[in-house]
């Protein structure tokens, strides 16, 4: 790894091609469907020697602007970061550009009710497979001494960008339990949607 403040060595000519032909797939790819994209252009920037803490924000945040940033750090380009310091090294200073950008990004976005309740649907699908896994596994009963246990938050499924659950949080149906865990709100009279 190099210093925050140290240029990122050459990468090889073969690892550029990859890389912008992962960030063309993930930008002509379905935001819902993007995950496995995501994924690929994790693997090749961590190859590429960017900052790993940094990386997680902007995979985490699905911020394709702050991920072309990282694209053209790696390829040692200056580049304009989010909170507009320019500069060709991808350190602690582009970690909290790229904190920032995801956080200022999602407040501004808005998105279609239809897709609000379908990544709902799915945030409570996985919390209720989760639980199911837990029930099932060894350990629990009458006999055991240790109980079940009910699975009350959990991260959020990547198949859908960080702004989506914040715009849930802002709508009442999620909240934030610290660490990206998110719980869902009891909605009085059982209502859903």
């Amino acid at each position: 790894m190099t210093a925050p403040n140290q240029p990122l060595p050459p990468l090889p000519p073969q690892l550029v091609k990859e890389i912008d032909a992962a960030l063309a797939r993930l930008e002509s790819s379905e935001p819902a469907a993007a995950g496995p994209h995501w994924g690929a252009m994790h693997k090749l920037l961590l190859k590429a020697k960017v900052d790993p803490h940094a990386l997680m924000r902007v995979v985490g945040s699905r911020d394709l602007g702050e991920l072309r940033r990282a694209v053209a750090r790696a390829k040692g380009e200056a580049v304009e970061d989010a909170a507009g310091v320019s500069g060709a090294a991808g350190g602690a200073g582009a970690a909290v550009a790229a904190g920032a950008a995801g956080a200022g990004g999602a407040a501004a976005q808005e998105f279609d009710v239809a897709l609000l309740q379908e990544a709902l649907r799915h945030f409570r699908k996985r919390l209720k497979l989760s639980q199911l896994d837990a029930d099932s596994r060894l350990g629990h009963g009458p006999t055991s001494g240790t109980g079940q246990y009910r699975i009350q938050s959990m991260v959020p499924p990547r198949d859908y960008p960080q702004a989506v659950w914040e715009a849930l949080v802002r709508a009442g149906k999620l909240r934030r339990e610290g660490d990206g865990f998110y719980s869902i709100v009891e909605q009085p009279g059982g209502a859903q949607w």
